[in-house]
């Protein structure tokens, strides 16, 4: 009776998972026909709605697991006796790794687990051991020996969409002229392209790798469909510029993956210092990218002189945040109270983090994961640190003897604190940063986020020296603000009064203001200003209001504004 029982459980689990995936892959094949009849909104719509499935399908095999098994579901036995025959069910599959990942979310849901539970859940060696089929996962692969132009007309006439370019064989011209300069000597040998575009926001993207007289080389074809006609916008030929279009600051792509785990191995291949956590979250496996940084913090973890410390930088007033040294993330607890001036919760502070989940992050956000209920060995804190969430954070991290239990944290990758990069940066560095500063304030703004706390410390610098935004307790919507100029004073006794002579409501902003923190004494400040003065007035961030009110969709491209085709178009 129990044997039965346990399968029945994997049967409803695996038809759970069948069911997210068939209307995952759904809302992805919608992008292509969003792209061709320039469907902006519609493709928003379409990137939440994706994003909302899982916890969607979750909570249909919570209800029927209860509807059919009556509350056997919560016994912890029943799922260790239902796991082989779940694994035969998902061996049969090309998504074998999303349908165990599927598993355990499952069984850590309803028997709400504390840390890893060996018998109920598949475990690291469970995932390393278990092959995908391999079914449709072949590259799309054109031979060399021709012409670079015609070679790549051939790969843009057999794109789906390829009826609504404006000047197709011109477009080839353009890209292959573009792509010949970044080329090392020799003959173009073959391409071989992922078979189906990656689409996010207003963009598509082919990629693959280009063999160059037996060098391999990373592509990447980015296309953009405005008025009149599909066009190439720029051809990239590194995979640190591959990389950067793959940032876990942006939005997940839309793309039709075949296997899963083939098309990550081959995404690797092109970016080697891309962790696989972080290729599965960008094509919108966010779940089991999220278990995949989980199983290489276990690895991290097994040297036994890891330990947890007291991340670098100033800390903040909302987070706890710690890092593993050898581990390129970092870990943020919430705070059971917030020091001055902050006024907060932390229900709203978990809010700040689901709309950024949510959000369009245009390349200025850090994706973060969020965990309940790990353990740890004590032993792998360090003192310090053990003393910090004693003393402030209590209510989510529980010391019991030689474990530690966290009750909720979120995962971020780590950058460099950019108060802390200006300091050992050069002048060039330095300066190159500042601007970009601004620049992220900028295109957050664009796509209707406003930063709130707008101090260094709350920004980073990426490892390809792109500066992001990561501190989100005081985040917001652009339209929920009110921008307002500062009133004159009133008479003398206004003008040397320490507080505001005018009332300031929730929701005020005056951007005057800005000038204390954005800009900085000497050749930085005054390269801020040269570059960004305008985020000092009103009238620029009511400007951007009404673009985000109107719906307009920015253009903000995951490339240098010099690698676009139209810069070579002009006189």
């Amino acid at each position: 009776m129990s044997s039965n029982i346990a399968a029945q459980l994997a049967r409803l689990v695996h038809a759970g998972f069948e069911s997210y995936q068939a209307q995952f892959g759904l809302v992805t094949r919608r992008a292509q026909a969003r792209f061709e009849h320039r469907d902006w909104t519609g493709g928003q719509r379409d990137a939440r709605e994706r994003l909302g499935l899982y916890r969607q399908f979750s909570d249909w095999v919570a209800r029927e697991l209860g509807r059919e098994l009556g509350g056997r579901e919560s016994d912890a036995a029943l799922w260790s006796e239902a796991r082989p025959a779940f694994l035969e069910l998902a061996s049969k599959r090309n998504d074998a790794e999303l349908a165990l990942t599927f598993f355990n979310s499952s069984a850590r849901r309803i028997l709400k687990s504390i840390g890893l539970d060996t018998a109920a859940h598949f475990t690291p060696g469970d995932f390393a051991r278990i092959a995908p089929q391999l079914g449709g996962t072949a590259m799309r692969r054109y031979p060399g020996g021709v012409p670079l132009a015609m070679l790549l007309e051939q790969v843009l006439r057999d794109l789906p969409f390829a009826a609504a370019f404006a000047d197709l064989p011109n477009e080839a011209r353009l890209a292959a002229e573009a792509l010949a300069h970044g080329l090392p000597a020799g003959e173009v040998e073959s391409l071989e392209l992922v078979p189906s575009p990656f689409y996010r926001n207003k963009g598509a993207y082919l990629v693959g790798r280009l063999l160059v007289g037996g060098q391999p080389v990373s592509v990447t074809i980015a296309l953009v469909h405005p008025a009149a006609g599909v066009r190439v916008d720029a051809v990239l030929a590194t995979a640190g510029e591959m990389s950067v279009v793959f940032s876990f600051t942006r939005s997940y792509f839309q793309v039709e993956p075949g296997c899963p785990a083939a098309l990550v191995a081959f995404l690797q291949e092109l970016m080697p210092q891309k962790p696989l956590d972080e290729l599965y979250t960008a094509i919108g496996y966010h779940k089991h990218g999220k278990t995949l940084l989980y199983h290489a913090l276990l690895r991290h973890l097994e040297d036994p002189e890891a330990r947890f410390e007291i991340a670098e930088g100033e800390p903040g007033l909302v987070m706890v945040v710690f890092a593993l040294p050898s581990f390129n993330v970092v870990f943020k607890i919430i705070r059971d109270r917030f020091g001055a001036p902050k006024n907060t919760t932390r229900a709203a502070v978990i809010d700040k983090y689901r709309l950024v989940f949510g959000h369009d992050r245009v390349g200025r956000l850090a994706d973060a994961h969020d965990f309940e209920n790990l353990t740890f060995p004590r032993s792998r804190f360090a003192a310090d640190l053990v003393d910090e969430l004693t003393r402030e954070a209590a209510g989510t991290v529980r010391f019991e003897g030689s474990r530690v239990t966290v009750r909720h944290l979120y995962s971020e990758r780590r950058v460099v604190p950019l108060n802390l990069y200006l300091k050992s940066a050069t002048p060039e560095q330095a300066s190159e940063a500042i601007v970009g500063y601004g620049q992220a304030i900028r295109d957050l703004a664009a796509a209707n986020i406003f930063t709130g706390d707008m101090l260094l410390k709350n920004f980073g610098v990426t490892r390809n020296g792109r500066v992001i935004f990561y501190d989100y307790d005081e985040l917001c919507l652009l339209t929920e603000c009110r921008f307002r100029e500062i009133p004159p004073p009133r008479d003398e006794a206004d003008e040397v009064a320490g507080e505001p002579w005018f009332s300031v409501a929730d929701g005020d902003v005056f951007p005057e203001e800005f000038r204390h923190y954005l800009v900085l004494p000497g050749e930085l400040g005054s390269a801020f200003l040269a570059a960004h003065a305008e985020l000092l007035t009103v009238e620029y961030w009511r400007r951007m209001q009404q673009l985000a009110l109107s719906g307009e969709m920015a253009d903000i491209f995951p490339y240098r504004e010099e690698r676009r085709l139209v810069r070579s178009l002009k006189p």
